[in-house]
């Protein structure tokens, strides 16, 4: 089949930014059409990214004119280093994960991704605080010197964002709706029409509007309204494996002189946990939790006592951890929340929707496209179900804790509550520290890009690896002595820099 129309069913995120990838990596001829359903809610549970949304914002050769400067002005969003965990192991404390914090083994031995510095951290018992991304954190800086990125132009930019998602929203469409392919249509889509083939030929809106494509991407979130409307697709469900699935979200205006964090903050609570991602206006929060053990009264009243003041819920968000079957069918591609939802921890939602998109423009995709071929369909259904899976088995493990004190984190830390993959990727780490090849077996195909420092660093803070393990693997390889040298030299780098670094709110305040 010839492609010459896409259309794009939602009117969020995950909607706009997939138009954008499209525009950016389709023939010119090629009409990009949007259809928001109004009735449909956006929901605001991903308002905090990974560094995949920063590689959308700072593409090379960008067609459609996003720029980052001026997303920064005109979304109020902030940029993200990292994320700070607290009270997951022990009440009272917390631990640092920045993002995309790679230190390249110069050495390559035993090979190029053995993380000697990570498993240092672990031998010797150190919290993860001294790296410039930790330390950054730490202290509220950015990675700004004189008014030069450091990160700019690197090969993977360790940067993220904290969006408002509405206005995030709006730049996209605004921007996307300057490209004279693309067309914005309203209306709710009420009925589909099919050809003798089964594939998607047209869909209709409550306004009457026929709109014709050749392609049809589902961006509809939980309501799903192609990808398991027209088609059977079996919802497989983690709700074994994942105990929370309800969310109270609100927003919090920052006092005048409050700090703007550049990180954002998981604080566990007694049934589930708390989100604070900053913008920079105000905090975008959610207590994310199990109806099973408690309810909406109460975890709002939980809250306030936490926070120390009334709050107001601005939506009650009920959810099903699980994912789809498949993800493409015949013409119909799903992705966000319409493929699939684990829960807001980490921002796996963008950062799975992003990479959905593009890996199927940039390994799948064809102007004269061959929808006949079921191989082509099975191939990227079994990659982004993986993914899915894979990311969901990474959420897990946050929750392997000693914390007892409630049913809700007794009952996430059962061994039953965890997939075999993880549980046998557990049992090889009480012998030997994780390896890339222990996530996908092909540490040259980890494509979604979670893998050992993200694992690793929840390692560190959950206290989940064996000390002794790790100081004999590297006594065992020679790379002790040297691991010791390399902490010493990273840390005074760090030192010698950090203090030359922008504060956040002097920055934000000067764009």
């Amino acid at each position: 089949m010839n492609i010459t129309s896409i259309v794009i069913i939602g009117g969020g995120t995950a909607a706009w930014a997939t138009a954008h990838q499209f525009l950016n990596k389709t023939n010119y001829d090629v009409k990009i059409k949007v259809v928001n359903t109004p009735e449909i809610p956006i929901i605001g549970v991903g308002e905090s990214t990974t560094g995949r949304f920063y590689d959308l914002i700072n593409l090379s050769g960008n067609r459609t004119g996003l720029n980052e400067e001026e997303f920064l002005k005109e979304t109020e969003s902030t940029y993200k280093i990292g994320i700070k965990h607290s009270d997951w192991h022990t009440v009272g404390k917390s631990f640092y994960s920045p993002i995309g914090d790679n230190y390249e083994n110069e050495l390559k031995y035993p090979h190029e991704d053995y993380d000697y510095m990570r498993i240092y951290h672990i031998a010797t018992e150190q919290s993860y605080n001294k790296t410039f991304q930790s330390r950054l954190m730490h202290e509220n800086k950015l990675h700004i010197v004189d008014g030069h990125d450091v990160f700019k132009g690197t090969k993977f930019a360790p940067i993220a964002y904290h969006l408002d998602t509405f206005k995030v929203g709006q730049y996209f469409k605004r921007k996307a709706l300057e490209q004279e392919r693309c067309e914005y249509i309203e209306g709710k889509v009420v009925d589909t029409e099919l050809n003798s083939d089964g594939y998607v030929t047209s869909i209709k809106t409550d306004t009457g509007q026929k709109i014709e494509g050749d392609l049809f991407v589902d961006c509809s979130g939980f309501a799903r309204v192609l990808i398991d409307k027209v088609y059977d697709n079996k919802f497989v469900s983690y709700e074994n494996e994942l105990l929370v699935n309800r969310a109270l979200n609100f927003n919090i205006k920052h006092n005048e002189n409050k700090k703007i964090p550049n990180y954002t903050h998981a604080w566990a609570q007694k049934y589930g946990w708390l989100w604070e991602i900053p913008t920079q206006t105000r905090m975008g929060c959610g207590y994310v939790f199990s109806d099973n053990y408690t309810t909406p009264e109460k975890a709002k009243e939980e809250i306030e006592s936490v926070l120390g003041k009334e709050i107001e819920i601005q939506r009650d968000i009920k959810f099903k951890a699980g994912r789809l079957e498949k993800l493409w069918i015949k013409n119909v591609l799903s992705t966000g929340l319409a493929s699939g939802f684990v829960e807001p921890l980490e921002a796996t939602s963008i950062h799975a929707t992003t990479i959905q998109i593009t890996h199927f423009i940039e390994n799948y995709y064809k102007q004269d496209m061959p929808f006949e071929c079921e191989t082509l369909h099975k191939r990227y259904n079994q990659e982004m179900t993986h993914m899915w899976d894979h990311i969901k088995d990474f959420i897990v493990y946050h929750y392997i804790t000693p914390r007892n004190d409630t049913d809700f984190w007794i009952e996430s830390n059962r061994v039953e509550r965890r997939s075999e993959r993880l549980n046998d990727m557990l049992e090889m780490w009480k012998h030997r520290m994780p390896r890339v090849v222990d996530y996908i077996s092909d540490k040259n195909n980890n494509f979604y890009h979670i893998g050992n420092v993200l694992w690793y660093q929840i390692a560190i803070g959950m206290k989940t690896l064996n000390p002794t393990i790790a100081k004999n693997e590297l006594l065992s390889y020679g790379l002790w002595d040297y691991s010791e040298i390399r902490f010493k030299e990273v840390s005074d780098f760090v030192e010698d820099r950090i203090d030359k670094c922008i504060t956040t709110n002097e920055y934000y305040k000067n764009l």
